[in-house]
């Protein structure tokens, strides 16, 4: 096998302008556990599988809309729709009103971080 073939993605990294904004995002509502703390505004969530995402505080935030171009990642969910309901509960502005049908099983739907970083989560009805 070619040494240099990518096999996966290991680890995602979130750079937040308020670090403790972004923490309770992923871990309050989304609900990721924190595996490692690094230092004071830092630290790692363990996704399973050697996957995981990384969050930084301290940064600029640059703002954006649907429409800005930045990178993302995808979050797998058993139910879209319940997520999305979770989140609007929880006061998160997502960018679709509702989630879209990908295919027959699965659907889809964006929203932002705390730092308008895009979030996006596929799962079933």
């Amino acid at each position: 096998m070619e040494t240099t073939k990518i096999q996966n993605i290991c680890m995602g990294s979130v750079y937040a302008e308020d670090y403790d904004d972004s923490y309770k995002f992923y871990h309050d509502i989304l609900g990721l556990d924190e595996v490692s703390p690094m230092g004071d505004k830092a630290c790692y969530f363990d996704l399973g599988n050697d996957q995981g995402l990384y969050l930084e505080g301290g940064y600029e935030l640059v703002g954006a809309d649907e429409r800005s171009s930045k990178s993302s990642f995808t979050f797998k969910v058993g139910s879209a729709s319940a997520m999305y309901e979770k989140l609007k509960k929880r006061g998160v502005r997502t960018i679709h009103k509702e989630p879209m049908k990908m295919n027959e099983t699965m659907y889809w739907f964006q929203c932002w971080d705390p730092s308008d970083n895009i979030v996006e989560f596929l799962g079933g009805k």
